[in-house]
């Protein structure tokens, strides 16, 4: 039985070959004067004149430009500030992201600033609560992270060392241009990543304390059988329409909570994995891909049946309900093998991450509620989330 929800996914979604050349024509349609385009100076915007296309597209049909360039893996506030302080300067009405996750969040957040004298990292610690924000709209180079259509975005304070969210719909984006051309060239290592940020997205709202299997659960178990058999597959035909396209838009429903409806997601492995991120600037799809396995090897006796489902639906380990702790074993097996089948790690060691901060990350994940812990399946405290690390050294 789903629990009650509210949700309005309110994103334009313009899919296809050329999608991006649309961007002119439909932001002239929302009558937005002044763009502010955001990216992260990479060479392939140059390269392939995709910056120099949306910049013309916009202003052939009226609608001025202004460029914040530089953003990195892991997006930094400070940046973020940068970007507030021309979009007031300037007059901007509309922020448009071109890239993949990190430029988006990035956008998101100034979008939120450029509309309040409250400091931007306020909403972050909980200080303040967003009202407004200008809309965002996004070309998409890179799925992974759902950000196109997501109600959330993640920021990296690197002067406190700490990397947290803002969850909120009034920073969903307005639009979202989506050709899969555009993600071609993305090289192997970063299209593993995507697959495996799209892979965790899902398992966070599927490992749910729910028992009952309905409608999204076997959603759910269509996107990651899907994952599995499609992500070996791109590695090795990077340049394949049909696998980007497909990829590309799982990307979008992994994260924008058409899976994740009407129960209690999870979302441990995400928290517990941020603080990789924070601290060693570790890739988003390497934390999870290193702590995902290591917190089903934790809470998996906890809820078996469940990962015994998971095992047998998308993997297709045997499960005769006699076997349950062993199905559920191998399917735990299984999702690592995956993971190293496209080159991602799964401990610690893998790539090279230095264990000896662990009480430094513990410190900064926000346990929460009277038993100060986190995670929707099994609540876990400081002590469960230390022994997760040390089972991902």
């Amino acid at each position: 039985m789903l629990q009650d929800f509210n949700i309005c996914i309110n994103t334009q979604f313009v899919f296809g070959k050329d999608a991006h050349k649309q961007v002119g024509e439909e932001l002239k349609k929302r009558e937005i004067k002044k763009v502010l385009i955001h990216h992260d100076n990479g060479k392939f915007l140059y390269d392939t004149g995709l910056l120099e296309t949306v910049r013309k597209k916009l202003e052939e049909v009226g609608i001025q430009t202004l460029e914040l360039g530089g953003v990195l893996p892991n997006p930094r506030l400070s940046l973020v500030r940068e970007g507030i302080e021309i979009a007031k300067r300037e007059g901007v009405d509309f922020i448009l992201a071109i890239g993949g996750g990190s430029v988006i969040d990035s956008a998101k957040t100034i979008a939120l600033g450029a509309v309040t004298d409250v400091d931007v990292w306020d909403f972050f610690t909980g200080k303040c609560v967003p009202s407004k924000s200008l809309p965002t709209g996004v070309i998409l180079t890179c799925p992974a992270t759902g950000s196109e259509s997501s109600a959330v975005t993640v920021v990296n304070n690197t002067e406190l060392g700490m990397k947290l969210l803002v969850s909120d719909p009034l920073i969903r984006p307005a639009i979202a241009f989506m050709n899969p051309e555009l993600t071609c060239s993305l090289p192997r290592f970063l299209t593993a990543c995507g697959v495996t940020d799209m892979f965790s997205h899902v398992c966070e709202r599927y490992f749910a304390p729910d028992d009952e299997i309905g409608v999204v659960d076997r959603m759910c178990e269509g996107i990651l059988k899907t994952l599995v058999d499609i992500g070996p597959k791109v590695l090795n035909d990077l340049a394949n329409y049909s696998y980007r396209a497909e990829i590309m838009w799982i990307g979008t429903i992994a994260h924008n909570n058409t899976v994740g409806i009407g129960r209690t997601q999870d979302w441990a492995t995400h928290e517990i994995g941020n603080e990789l991120s924070a601290l060693y600037d570790t890739p988003h799809g390497a934390t999870l891909s290193i702590i995902m396995g290591a917190w089903m090897r934790y809470t998996y006796k906890k809820k078996p049946e469940r990962f015994a489902r998971y095992a047998q639906e998308v993997f297709g380990v045997d499960w005769d309900g006699s076997n349950t702790l062993d199905a559920a074993y191998q399917g735990i097996l299984k999702t690592e093998e995956f993971f190293k089948g496209m080159g991602m790690p799964v401990s610690f060691h893998e790539f090279n991450i230095s264990t000896d901060k662990i009480e430094e990350m513990l410190d900064r994940i926000a346990f929460n509620g009277e038993d100060q812990a986190i995670g929707g399946l099994v609540r876990l405290n400081r002590e469960d989330c230390r022994n997760i690390y040390k089972l991902a050294f």
